[in-house]
């Protein structure tokens, strides 16, 4: 006689439905604690005349190679006007994330024709479809950033015949204020191909509000959520150095106003000049430095204007900078300009306020946060209301300061890295879970 309820003929608890339900259900938390993802960009670090998105997507991946997963980007060798001097077509490790940067094919100048050539270009890497089937089987998500590249097009289409889950961002391209600039082309194209992938998405990611509406007015009703790009806080923390301040002019007792981007009409630079002339004579210790890739060879003629009509010497022009001398450029500024008339959610505001300096921007910036925190002003994108802006703010030195130290706050408490990686991951694990269950 057996006693109690456990013969040998009963199933072992590991055997019981229930048991293997648990076993399973802990199998894929582990998965999902340890997910694999693909990354697809066209460009990576240290790409960065491409802009703001180079940060920000490279500082993503690392975080969520730190949080343990496993994170594989797919790239070209694109740096603007000029290609990285990196190994092509292979792996190699960039501070520990595995990077594949394609060889990407030149379009072709037209003499003559700046619509056609004044472009980053399409970004085709041949190479790139072929090793992306390799590679594809062992991912459990794909995300892909900016639109009409080809790394997002071959990407996304490869990852939906794989049967792989889609995240899509966007970085603010389909701002409207955006789609103007050579709308012709751009509208084409989304119509032709960037929709189709679009709506083929699990999940569209937008880095404000302002980014779900440009989703929605594409007629695109994919589920969507908010994160935000975000910023090492601790490296723009350190004081500023004055030897490399020296070399762009900057005098101890000089007001500093700084604008750092790409040089490009929708940038707003243009408009930050002609404000400028209104109140340099008013400020003569005042100076304008510009600093970032000259995109769209805007120098020459801004610098031109700048030495007819302004204090000699006021605007000075630095050119693409990194590292230490952004850092410096950054802590040594008494005020950062950005009067964009499109944002995504830029790098650099951000990296601003990170080194306790306010900041005076656009509406398009899409950054109200500024002024809920005290941290800087909004104005328009407009040469009038710029200069009586610049006018106030530079006016009142104690209250820089206190806007400094609060957009530093701000920083802090809402645009951690650590913070948007955890949400990030999130994300991923929500579409895993419904397609498990599905």
């Amino acid at each position: 006689m057996r006693g109690g309820g456990g013969g040998e003929d009963a199933p072992s608890h590991d055997d019981h439905p229930a048991a293997r339900r648990d076993a399973q259900d802990t199998n894929f938390e582990s998965d999902l604690a340890k997910m694999r993802i693909l990354f697809a960009v066209p460009g990576y670090k240290p790409a960065y005349k491409l802009g703001g998105p180079i940060e920000s997507v490279s500082a993503l991946a690392e975080e969520l190679k730190r949080a343990g997963h496993s994170v594989t980007v797919f790239t070209t060798n694109a740096n603007l006007d000029e290609d990285l001097d990196v190994e092509t077509d292979c792996p190699t490790m960039v501070d520990e994330v595995e990077v594949w940067y394609f060889k990407r094919m030149r379009a072709k100048a037209v003499p003559g024709i700046p619509y056609l050539t004044k472009t980053s270009g399409f970004l085709y890497a041949p190479a790139m479809r072929k090793a992306l089937r390799r590679v594809l089987p062992q991912m459990d998500i794909v995300h892909t950033h900016l639109p009409f590249v080809y790394p997002t097009y071959v990407t996304a289409m490869e990852a939906n015949s794989a049967g792989k889950p889609l995240v899509y961002h966007q970085r603010g391209v389909f701002d409207p204020a955006r789609l103007t600039f050579r709308s012709w082309k751009k509208r084409m194209y989304i119509g032709l191909i960037e929709k189709r992938i679009i709506r083929s998405a699990d999940t569209l990611v937008a880095l404000t509000g302002a980014e779900v509406d440009s989703y929605r007015s594409l007629g695109v009703n994919n589920p969507a959520v908010v994160i935000p790009n975000a910023v090492y806080a601790e490296r723009f923390q350190s004081p500023y150095d004055e030897a490399i301040n020296a070399r762009f002019g900057i005098s101890k007792g000089d007001l500093v106003v700084l604008f750092m981007s790409r040089l490009h009409p929708i940038k707003g630079i243009d408009k930050l000049v002609d404000s400028f002339r209104g109140i340099a004579d008013e400020f003569p210790n005042a100076k304008l430095v510009v600093a970032g890739p000259d995109e769209w060879n805007m120098v020459d003629s801004l610098s031109r204007s700048a030495q007819r009509e302004i204090g000699r010497g006021q605007v000075r022009f630095a050119g693409m900078v990194t590292g230490a001398t952004k850092a410096s450029l950054l802590a040594r500024a008494d005020l950062f300009a950005l009067p964009s008339d499109a944002e995504g959610f830029s790098m650099a505001i951000l990296e601003s306020l990170a080194s306790a300096t306010p900041v005076l921007i656009s509406p398009g910036c899409h950054f109200p946060a500024v002024e809920e925190a005290g941290a800087g002003r909004i104005v328009d994108a407009d040469s009038g209301a710029l200069a009586t802006a610049l006018r106030e703010m530079l006016s009142a030195p104690e209250r820089l300061v206190a806007m400094g130290r609060a957009g530093q706050q701000l920083v802090n408490r809402s645009f951690t890295w650590e913070r948007v990686a955890a949400q990030t991951s999130s994300l991923y694990e929500s579409i895993l879970a419904k397609a498990r269950s599905a």
